[in-house]
C-alpha cells in the first residue's frame, strides 16, 4: 500500500512546486531591475535563501530567464484552454482566455515586463519561446476567424485584431502596479471588455466590468 495513500505530494512534485514559486518570484525581480540588471543574488535575497540553494532548481540566470518565459507561455496556453472550454462563441472564448491570461500575468507573476524583452534569450531557448509565442498568436487568429464565422465578431483582419489585443494586454506591464488602486481582476476584466468591444458584432450598451477608482 502506498505510504499516506498518495495523499502527500512526492519528492518530484515538491521540487516542481518550489521551482514554479522560484520562477514567479524571479519574474518580479527581473521586472523591477530588468533582465540585464538583476542577478541570482537578487533572486536569492527576495526568496530568503542562499544562491547555492537556487542551483538545486536552476543552473544559471539565463536558465531562470528562460523558465520565466516558459511560465508565461504556459499561463497563456492554460488560459486559452479555459476560454475555449467555457466560451459559447469565438468572441467569448477570446474574452475569457485573454482575461485569464492578463489576470495571471499581473497577479501571480507581478507584471512581467521581461516578456517584452525578446533579446534576453538566445540560441535554442529563444527559438523555442518564439515558436510557443507563434503558436499562441495563431490560436488567437483562429478564434477571431471562428468569431467571424459564428457572427460574434465583425468581419475584420484576424492578424490585426490579434496584434491590437496583445498590444493592449502587454502594454499593461508598463503602467500597472500591484500596490495601486486596481486589483488584477479589475484590470483584467475591464481592459479585455473594452479592448474587445471593437471586435464585437453586437457590443453591449454598457460596460459590465468598468472601474471608477
Amino acid at each position: 500500500m502506498p505510504r499516506w495513500a498518495n495523499a502527500l505530494p512526492d519528492r518530484e512534485e515538491l521540487l516542481e512546486t518550489k521551482r514554479k514559486a522560484i520562477v514567479r518570484e524571479a519574474a518580479k525581480v527581473f521586472n523591477r531591475r530588468g533582465s540585464h540588471g538583476a542577478t541570482l543574488d537578487d533572486v536569492a535575497e527576495r526568496l530568503g535563501v542562499t544562491k547555492a540553494a537556487l542551483y538545486r532548481y536552476v543552473q544559471s540566470k539565463q536558465d531562470l530567464l528562460y523558465a520565466c518565459h516558459e511560465e508565461a507561455m504556459e499561463i497563456a496556453r492554460e488560459s486559452m484552454d479555459r476560454g475555449e472550454a467555457e466560451g459559447r462563441n469565438g468572441l467569448e472564448k477570446i474574452q475569457i482566455g485573454m482575461a485569464g491570461y492578463l489576470r495571471e500575468m499581473i497577479g501571480a507573476m507581478g507584471v512581467p515586463v521581461l516578456i517584452l524583452e525578446e533579446n534576453a534569450l538566445t540560441g535554442k531557448q529563444a527559438k523555442h519561446i518564439i515558436a510557443l509565442r507563434d503558436d499562441f498568436e495563431e490560436r488567437m487568429r483562429r478564434l477571431v476567424r471562428e468569431g467571424i464565422a459564428d457572427g460574434s465578431i465583425l468581419p475584420l483582419n484576424p492578424k490585426l485584431a490579434m496584434f491590437m489585443l496583445l498590444g493592449a494586454v502587454h502594454w499593461v506591464t508598463k503602467w500597472y502596479s500591484p500596490e495601486g488602486a486596481w486589483s488584477a481582476d479589475e484590470v483584467a476584466n475591464a481592459l479585455i471588455e473594452m479592448a474587445t468591444r471593437g471586435l464585437a458584432a453586437k457590443p453591449s450598451k454598457e460596460l459590465t466590468a468598468n472601474i471608477h477608482k
